[in-house]
């Protein structure tokens, strides 16, 4: 017989997500990784407002390395801004049928990866 005040074992990588969780967890990272990242991007936006470095900074941007991180850095944005609007409708009882929350949470992560495809494409590719 179990005892019910025992702690049970969760392993996290047998645990199944829906697609809402999926992109909490998203949600969070993103945002953690933003945070992480500010004082570099701020480094760099200091560094663009001089010629030199403003020059510096668009030889840096043909590297193919940093291409890549530059777009994942702007997926990572983009996923946090959309799901931080999906968070606010869910706020205001926006989606909060399992349905309605699997559909905006897809929408969310097709419409950063678009708007990502798209942003990069124009701007760094």
């Amino acid at each position: 017989m179990r005892h019910p005040s025992r702690p049970v074992y969760l392993n996290i990588f047998k645990i199944h997500l829906p697609l809402p969780g999926w992109m909490s967890i998203l949600q969070r990272m993103s945002g953690a990784v933003l945070f992480l990242v500010t004082p570099l991007l701020l480094y760099l936006l200091q560094t663009s407002f001089d010629a030199d470095g403003y020059a510096r900074l668009r030889e840096w941007l043909h590297i193919p390395v940093v291409k890549a991180l530059s777009t994942l850095l702007l997926w990572g944005y983009l996923l946090h801004l959309l799901g931080g609007l999906r968070f606010l409708l869910l706020d205001i009882h926006v989606g909060t049928a399992l349905a309605t929350a699997r559909k905006l949470s897809a929408a969310t992560l097709l419409a950063s990866a678009l708007l990502t495809l798209v942003i990069a494409g124009i701007g760094l590719w």
